[in-house]
């Protein structure tokens, strides 16, 4: 196998001097240290120890470093520069990297004041930050199972990685070692798929997926088969991991379900270190908590499996609407969400963005299963003449002829995701009820409007939800109950560049948790967020994230994993400690 370049030799760090100064050792007693063990404290294991769990996982440790490192001495390298200034942005090439993740933020680290950007000079500092010191580069279930044992049994601070696609930063922690998941990338299908141990139950297509797996690969395997399956609307996620251990929406939610609500089985190594299986007929809580509680909290998953169903048409369309008054666009952003309800009645899902700069509204319009452009174009004509009514308004219609699911989606994913920046987001599930109320359309424009001015907000509406997601409301798992309410899916984002101090970030951040996302969260004091895509920092994570199910999800934590090995923020337990992950409070 080939290690990436910017993943210096084992052997080079191996020997690095490391101040030790404390001791967070694990106690004699056997009981649970306080803090994790780092490379400064006298229980970080020593080179030969080091050495020796290498050759247990057949050679596969790297020592990491940021994926900026080329472009800063004392490890220049003129041309690993030029290829990190070139990619730095690409999803793909992040993604190739155990240090590389998809926002820059997440591998800095505040509490060290410690950065590494790709856009300062050379000669300024290059700090590890929250990039883990080491990664397993996992090709399978066995050198997984030793780097869990060894991070429990030398008690350090453990993190799970695929492609770093994550709002949340949950795959990054300083001082850790890394799982990393993203070389086991098997795709295997079934015409007839029964869970381990569920010998009554009758056999469903499905495909096995590794945790490398990434959506842009499977969507092309998908489409081979003719075959589609509920996964999401991106490049690099990585389908097995904490896209669908969140509860992973997807543009054929309304049509199928939640991604959650569709995987059948999952095989996963504990913090014991051992590789079990989870589905409804074997170790079923953990089944249950899998499906929605969120990842890298109950292990490290090493395969799931999914549904699949045969390809289906599908219909696309795209609405752009610009109104120069300001107060006349947002009256028509009303009138949009207004018309929500009847758009999800019809089977529509999509996309939309709200641009206050601009004052445009940007529809995408998908409807799975359906090939009857007709129909679609009656739909929205009642919207469209609304459109037209305000003054000086710009609209634009295009509609797509029917194409297979398969060959739109693999199309319309072209292999990257644009990354590399510095980024928060900040969500809510908007319910169809509130959406049918007589002003709750006015309220949510209204606060489009107020939130609108900081940062020129573009706001991004997901209908992923509502049809099959709000029918599967039987299904018992841990999903956060607000998607079975819910129609559509808010999110906003806040950023900075490589010049912003870690003090202003933290001002940004704040006002975004303090005051922006309560404005949004006061229309619906009882609908949630969607654990992947939320803010972070969420004062009543508890409640936003997983509602009534968050005290069955802390049972399961403590059964498979008593000792909080798998710990990070905002995840099952993390009230218990620090906002690093390191220490117990």
């Amino acid at each position: 196998m080939k290690l990436p370049i910017f993943s210096i030799t084992f052997s080079a760090i191996l020997f690095l001097p490391l101040g030790h100064t404390t001791d967070h050792s694990v106690p004699e007693d056997g009981g649970y240290s306080r803090c994790r063990c780092l490379p400064t404290d006298y229980c970080w294991p020593n080179p030969s120890e080091w050495a020796s769990f290498n050759a247990s996982v057949s050679g596969s440790l790297i020592a990491v470093k940021p994926v900026a490192s080329p472009c800063h001495d004392p490890t220049f390298d003129q041309a690993a520069c030029e290829d990190a200034k070139t990619n730095y942005k690409s999803s793909v090439w992040r993604g190739s990297f155990p240090g590389g993740y998809q926002q820059v933020n997440f591998e800095t680290s505040a509490v060290k004041n410690e950065t590494c950007y790709i856009d300062t000079p050379r000669p300024s500092a290059c700090g590890q930050g929250n990039v883990p010191i080491y990664a397993v580069a996992a090709t399978s279930p066995t050198q997984i199972q030793k780097g869990v044992d060894f991070a429990r049994e030398r008690n350090l601070r453990l993190v799970i990685k695929n492609s770093g696609h994550d709002y949340l930063g949950r795959s990054a922690g300083r001082g850790s070692l890394q799982i990393w998941t993203h070389n086991m990338n098997s795709i295997e299908f079934s015409d007839s798929f029964t869970p381990d141990g569920c010998k009554w139950k009758k056999g469903e297509e499905a495909v096995t997926i590794g945790a490398g797996v990434q959506l842009k690969p499977l969507y092309s395997a998908l489409k081979d088969k003719q075959k589609t399956a509920v996964i999401g609307f991106a490049n690099t996620v990585g389908a097995a991991g904490g896209y669908i251990q969140g509860g992973g929406h997807s543009p054929l939610g309304p049509w199928k379900g939640m991604a959650s609500d569709n995987a059948y089985q999952f095989t996963i190594v504990t913090a014991d270190g051992k590789h079990v299986t989870a589905n409804e007929c074997q170790n079923s809580d953990l089944f249950w908590a899998l499906r929605g509680g969120g990842g890298g909290t109950f292990g490290v998953v090493t395969s799931v499996t999914i549904r699949t169903f045969p390809d289906s048409s599908m219909l696309a369309l795209n609405m752009n609407t610009t109104i120069p008054d300001r107060n006349q666009f947002y009256s028509f952003v009303a009138d949009f969400h207004a018309f929500l309800p009847k758009f999800s009645d019809a089977g529509g899902s999509g996309y939309y963005y709200v641009f206050h700069e601009t004052k445009t509204l940007i529809i995408a319009g998908l409807f799975a299963g359906q090939s009857n452009p007709n129909a679609t174009e009656a739909l929205f004509a009642p919207l469209m003449q609304k459109a037209r009514e305000y003054t000086n308004s710009q609209v634009d219609w295009f509609q797509f002829p029917p194409f297979p699911i398969s060959v739109g989606v693999d199309i319309g994913l072209t292999g990257s995701d644009a990354t590399g920046g510095m980024t928060l987001l900040s969500s809510r599930l908007i319910s169809r009820k509130f959406l049918e109320s007589a002003d709750g359309p006015k309220k949510l424009s209204e606060v489009f409007k107020a939130i609108g001015p900081n940062q020129n907000t573009v706001f991004l509406g997901h209908v992923v939800a509502g049809g099959q997601v709000a029918r599967n409301n039987g299904i018992d798992s841990a999903i956060n109950p607000s998607w079975r309410k819910a129609l559509t899916h808010l999110i906003f984002a806040r950023g900075w560049d490589s010049s912003t101090s870690f003090q202003e970030q933290a001002i940004i951040a704040r006002n975004m948790t303090d005051v922006e996302t309560p404005i949004l969260a006061a229309l619906e004091p009882d609908m949630g967020a969607y654990i992947n895509e939320a803010d972070l920092n969420e004062r009543h994570w508890q409640k936003v994230f997983w509602g009534e199910n968050y005290d069955r999800l802390l049972e399961v934590k403590a059964k498979w994993d008593e000792g909080e090995l798998f710990m990070c923020k905002p995840c099952i337990g993390s009230e218990n400690w620090d906002a690093e992950s390191i220490c117990r409070k």
